[in-house]
């Protein structure tokens, strides 16, 4: 599996990430063409497309905030005709090792529904297998009905705060700054 990574707006690699995308997340759980733009031209996020056999299979956005040494990794998703085939586990291996090649991030996070749901269980251990660990908090967010728990993964043994309510401290930064139009 090859992946493609850019930190800059490119049209083309997004009509090829959009399909995969869209039957990912329902329109409540993302963001708009506009907003992730926005994004790119702000500097806050990272496209990830992963190709095998020629297709892209998968794609990611991770962001980061400023000064947080963590990487939030606010999209995750592979083709709905290729889950189940192991593709999430490689691809996810290949980010951590991106971000850990950078040697500048400590803690890779990942918010994921905390509503006692089957479905939300199997999301949950999915993470688990890679190596995430979850914490206790459980953030509700004012524009989005479902309750989150953040996860964490360990890039590097420096010292951070794992409490929920700091890694959320980040990862409602990061969607406030995604959110919030480009500075002029």
């Amino acid at each position: 599996m090859d992946v493609i990574t850019t930190d800059h707006w490119d049209e083309v690699l997004w009509r090829e990430a959009e399909p995969i995308y869209y039957a990912a997340f329902p329109e409540h759980g993302r963001k708009s063409k506009a907003i992730i733009r926005n994004m790119f031209q702000k500097q806050l996020c990272q496209l990830h497309l992963a190709k095998s056999e020629g297709e892209f299979v998968a794609m990611a956005i991770t962001g980061t905030v400023e000064a947080s040494r963590a990487i939030i990794i606010d999209y995750f998703a592979v083709r709905a005709d290729l889950r189940s085939k192991g593709i999430g586990s490689v691809f996810l291996a290949l980010l951590k090792a991106w971000a850990k090649a950078d040697g500048d991030y400590t803690i890779l996070l990942i918010e994921v529904e905390a509503e006692d749901t089957q479905t939300n269980a199997e999301r949950a251990k999915f993470w688990e297998k890679a190596g995430f660990h979850s914490t206790e908090y459980v953030h509700k967010y004012i524009w989005v009905p479902e309750p989150y728990r953040a996860m964490y993964y360990q890039l590097d043994p420096k010292p951070i705060s794992t409490s929920g309510e700091h890694l959320f401290s980040f990862i409602t930064r990061f969607h406030r700054e995604s959110f919030s139009k480009k500075e002029q």
